[in-house]
């Protein structure tokens, strides 16, 4: 009985352990490619103070991180304006055809 109790409070702390260690960018990239630019879905910044040693954007796209500089932030503006132009675009389209 006490070998399962001891079980369960070390599986619980390994679990909540994890949530706690963040997932940091220990590089980043320049060169993003377009076609990536263009399928990111969403963002976060990274700061180099706390727990992660640099700055970075983790960009979130087709299921992926990909760890940025932070000056690909504004090229990452641009292609997210275009992509909702786009977006916009086709949503016209369908539209017109009805």
């Amino acid at each position: 009985m006490d070998l399962r109790v001891l079980a369960f409070v070390l599986c619980v702390t390994i679990y909540s352990i994890q949530g706690a260690i963040p997932k940091c960018c220990v590089g980043t990239s320049r060169n993003i490619p377009l076609s990536i630019l263009m399928r990111v879905e969403r963002y976060e910044v990274q700061h180099n103070h706390g727990a992660c040693e640099i700055d970075a954007v983790v960009l979130h796209a087709n299921g992926r991180k990909y760890c940025a500089d932070p000056r690909v932030k504004k090229v990452l503006g641009v292609a997210m304006q275009i992509r909702k132009a786009q977006l916009m675009r086709e949503k016209l389209n369908s539209i017109m055809r009805r």
